[in-house]
């Protein structure tokens, strides 16, 4: 009986534990669309409600940004701006109060980017953390795919 009862609930919650991670990527899945959409927008009021205060990026420009403000002043400046962006998640881990999408992304950039007009596929990977009870984007990597 004892055994039966532990092994009920195991099962009990595992169930539980899958009903979970299916809520938070669907979650996930509409944050990263919303983030994609304001990114190509430009659009800085939605990107501040997903994004951290401390956001930071290892950016496809060779270099590491150290707040949400430094790429909010590159998306006003034009130089963070695109005629298309299309996003493809491959994989979302979910860890706790962390989730980790990867995938591929396919930009054309336009405006003050130094590559404006030509198209760029890159491997992202952006990491989620939990805070205040929701989801904020915390950390990005992105780089081109070599050999294009």
């Amino acid at each position: 009986m004892k055994k039966t009862i532990i092994f009920l609930a195991l099962i009990g919650t595992h169930i539980f534990t899958d009903a979970q991670n299916a809520k938070t990527e669907t979650e996930i899945r509409k944050l990263e669309e919303t983030e994609r959409e304001a990114m190509f927008n430009q659009d800085t009021v939605s990107l501040q409600k997903i994004w951290a205060p401390d956001f930071f990026v290892n950016t496809p420009f060779n270099r590491i940004t150290v707040s949400s403000k430094e790429l909010f002043d590159l998306v006003r400046a034009g130089v963070i701006s695109f005629s298309s962006f299309t996003r493809e998640i491959e994989k979302i881990f979910i860890k706790s109060n962390v989730v980790i999408s990867m995938g591929i992304e396919t930009i054309v950039p336009i405006g003050n980017n130094p590559r404006a007009g030509q198209t760029i596929k890159r491997r992202y990977t952006n990491i989620w953390m939990k805070q205040e009870g929701r989801w904020r984007l915390t950390a990005r990597h992105a780089n081109e795919i070599c050999g294009q």
